[in-house]
């Protein structure tokens, strides 16, 4: 089975808060998603692909969710990935 070639070419620009924006940047500079930050402006990232989208949303979700939500998420994935 060929995996299904999605293209896309979107900019989009994130307004997140002081430190929090370069925190993004880097990590996305880590997954390899081409972004670009500079001072007071916002975080310009370039969607590519539905991969580079779901993992920019992963990326922010993780960043923006309480220590309480991140432990319920580990643990469901814990219980999902040993009950089957």
């Amino acid at each position: 089975m060929n995996p299904i070639n999605y293209s896309l070419a979107v900019n989009q620009e994130i307004s997140i808060d002081g430190s929090d924006r370069w925190d993004l940047y880097y990590r996305l500079q880590e997954l390899g998603i081409p972004c670009q930050c500079s001072s007071h402006r916002p975080l310009t990232v370039q969607i590519s692909n539905p991969n580079h989208l779901l993992q920019v949303w992963c990326v922010i979700r993780r960043m923006n969710a309480s220590r309480d939500e991140m432990i319920k998420l580990l643990k469901n994935n814990w219980q999902v990935r040993f009950h089957n």
